[in-house]
């Protein structure tokens, strides 16, 4: 321990020993170096370019304490804040630089466009082929005609509940210029439905 206290300590006699202006003049020149670095790996090197640059921006944070500290060593805290200040705005500047001429991955690419073009389809059609339309079927007046005979009886409640669902379903379709293979299947369901009620009061 008393060796890196020797050397800590003989680190901090000479920091103290330079100017502010010698100070400011390293920590400055360390980081132009690593951004002159960043800036070349960037504009020829394609993995640099695809890189994420936030490490560069907590970089800039880092200097930009360091900045302040330096200051502080001979200036008041508000010249000191401004100092830092205008450092990491300079360095947000050079790092917005880096993020423009660089170029977002193909594999990052690729997932979003396939999500814009899933939020542009209807949900219900997502994995669906269209469908034509299927002939009306003559069973829909049938039906319906139907469903009227039934109301007309004396039904339990559940059961005139049922056939006045079915004669709601069986309207919106009535409407429709032809029908779907789904929604011909649900004419058959609801049709069956009313045939085993017709039987059971006689219709």
């Amino acid at each position: 321990m008393s060796g890196v206290s020797e050397l800590l300590s003989k680190v901090y006699q000479s920091l103290i020993l330079l100017s502010l202006d010698t100070s400011l003049y390293i920590a400055w020149g360390a980081y132009g170096v690593v951004f002159v670095f960043a800036l070349c790996f960037t504009l020829f090197n394609k993995g640099a370019k695809r890189a994420d640059k936030r490490a560069f921006l907590s970089f800039t944070n880092a200097f930009t304490a360091v900045t302040f500290a330096l200051m502080l060593t001979e200036k008041d805290i508000p010249f000191s804040l401004l100092s830092a200040a205008l450092f990491w705005c300079v360095g947000y500047m050079l790092y917005g630089l880096l993020v423009l001429l660089s170029e977002r991955s193909p594999a990052r690419q690729e997932p979003m466009a396939a999500v814009a073009v899933t939020s542009a389809m209807p949900k219900g059609n997502v994995f669906k082929p269209d469908v034509p339309p299927a002939k009306s079927n003559v069973r829909l007046d049938h039906a319906l005609s139907v469903t009227e005979k039934l109301l007309g009886k004396e039904l339990a409640r559940s059961d005139r509940q049922e056939v006045e669902r079915i004669k709601t379903t069986l309207s919106v379709l009535v409407l429709k210029p032809g029908l779907t293979p789904e929604e011909n299947d649900r004419l058959n369901e609801n049709f069956n439905t009313l045939l085993k009620l017709m039987a059971k009061y006689n219709v």
